[in-house]
């Protein structure tokens, strides 16, 4: 309804409805008292419409669907990803939600949307959204339009923390652009193997406009500190197809190139491509395609030499990537590790990992002197049976990259009752208790595969590696043989109380 000064609000659709008044010949506006009057770039003045027709409805309501398992995992990837004072961006549907939902221990987000959905106004509500570490508007909500509950549009309503403005505002990349830490995030139909992707077609068959995608895509990689994460479902048709192709299906429009996109993930993880090159960005998203179809990935990549010729890969539950591994740990010094077992695509990281180890440090670890570390020994340490060996990383965040400062082996005998377990940690990060908290967590992981124990090889030089086995607590079978100790070490007594 009007206002004393004779404006009226446009209430949940400014977008694109204020220019088209104002571009308009002939203006006509229904009246309807049930519409929230929504503040920001809203308001019209009676003089500026030429018929007004009264009538009052309920607005339409729109309710998305309950996110699936599917959507929860990939919810979760991507609240691993966004961080405490971000401003985020997102779209319709039931993956929005279930990211939503897992981001409810964050603190100060921010919105700049182009659309407000109920989810946003739920985390408004509860505090996790409050716009205060906003560059540009802040402490507001801003977006285009809402299409969502009756209880989010009654929050709306004359609410001066939300506004909403036209999408020559909320689009704009480069008022985006100005908002530091912006966090991007939508979805794709298809993506290939060297970070294009497709939000509106498959090959000529239209599926849908670009809308703000690239607009925010883009907007959000000019931001300072800004990141871009595309979503998607790795299957399509009832897990059929895969959305991961080598390349684009032909006459399918590239709705972001390859420098548009920070982050790709699927249900299976989590993809970094910037600053990659194709080989590592290949490899990094074979590893988030549905397992069934990472090894015809593999062999089509080669033909069209975006990785090695050589590139190994072991198909099957025995090569599947074990996630239920993944941990948080913190060591006695206070330093947040997250153990993970290693992936396919590790080979940069591994590579970094090797080159930190000083000549001392490979002699004790490998009993061998320091060499070249080439793609063909590489791919033995990321390329493995997860049935007969474990391999685990120990890493943690260096301005939102991944660090390997530790690496773990457990190689099982032929009867799986016991292994040779193996460690090392970067010498920069020596001293932090890294070792100690690797080794007990391969405990833990041998215990719960029924194993019996462990044993190892470790020069007799290598004291501090010897204390690390001796501050485990268990009786250890220690024989001297060529400058290097045999050790035993059986679980007995804690395995049964485990």
């Amino acid at each position: 309804m009007p206002d004393k000064n004779g404006y009226v609000s446009l209430g949940i659709s400014v977008d694109i409805t204020k220019a088209a008044m104002e571009s308009a010949k002939l203006v006509i506006a229904q009246i309807n008292p049930r519409m929230p009057r929504v503040l920001g770039d809203t308001f019209v003045h009676l003089k500026n419409i030429d018929y007004l027709i009264h009538h009052e409805e309920e607005l339409l309501e729109f309710t998305a669907k309950v996110p699936g398992h599917i959507s929860q995992k990939i919810g979760k990837y991507v609240a691993r990803i966004i961080e405490d004072g971000d401003t985020i961006q997102l779209g319709y549907g039931s993956m929005p939600n279930a990211i939503l939902a897992n981001i409810t221990n964050k603190k100060n987000l921010g919105i700049h949307s182009e659309l407000l959905t109920n989810s946003m106004v739920r985390l408004i509500q509860r505090g996790v959204i409050n716009n205060s570490m906003k560059s540009i508007d802040r402490g507001k909500s801003i977006a285009a339009f809402c299409m969502a509950s009756r209880e989010t549009y009654d929050f709306i309503d004359d609410n001066p923390g939300v506004e909403f403005k036209e999408v020559s505002y909320t689009n704009n990349p480069l008022v985006i652009a100005q908002i530091e830490n912006m966090t991007a995030i939508n979805a794709a139909l298809q993506v290939d193997l060297t970070g294009q992707s497709t939000s509106e077609s498959i090959g000529s068959m239209f599926y849908s406009g670009i809308g703000g995608h690239a607009d925010f895509m883009r907007g959000a990689n000019l931001s300072p500190n800004g990141k871009t994460i595309l979503v998607m479902q790795s299957t399509a048709k009832d897990g059929e197809v895969s959305r991961i192709v080598p390349f684009l299906d032909s006459g399918a429009g590239v709705t972001l190139n390859r420098g548009d996109i920070n982050y790709v993930v699927t249900e299976y993880g989590v993809a970094y491509l910037h600053g990659k090159n194709i080989r590592e960005r290949a490899m990094d998203i074979i590893s988030i395609a549905h397992p069934k179809f990472r090894a015809e990935l593999i062999e089509r990549a080669k033909k069209f030499n975006l990785i090695y010729k050589d590139q190994a890969y072991i198909p099957g539950k025995r090569g599947e990537y074990p996630e239920h591994l993944e941990t948080y740990r913190e060591s006695s010094t206070g330093m947040l590790l997250h153990f993970r077992p290693v992936r396919i695509n590790d080979e940069p990281l591994i590579k970094d990992f090797f080159y930190s180890l000083s000549d001392q440090s490979f002699q004790r670890r490998f009993m061998s002197s320091h060499l070249d570390m080439p793609h063909s020994k590489r791919q033995d340490f990321v390329v493995i049976d997860y049935t007969k060996e474990i391999t685990m990383l120990a890493t943690i965040d260096v301005n939102g990259k991944e660090r390997v400062v530790g690496m773990g082996q457990i190689f099982k005998n032929p009867d799986g009752k016991m292994g040779e377990v193996s460690f090392a940690v970067r010498d920069d990060y020596h001293n932090r208790d890294i070792a100690t908290e690797m080794l007990n967590y391969l405990t833990e992981i041998a215990v719960s595969d029924d194993m019996e124990g462990f044993t190892a090889e470790v020069l007799v030089e290598n004291k501090p590696m010897l204390r690390v086995f001796e501050k485990m607590g268990f009786d250890l079978e220690k024989h001297i043989e060529d400058g290097v100790y045999e050790i035993v070490m059986r679980f007995g007594d804690w395995k049964h109380e485990q």
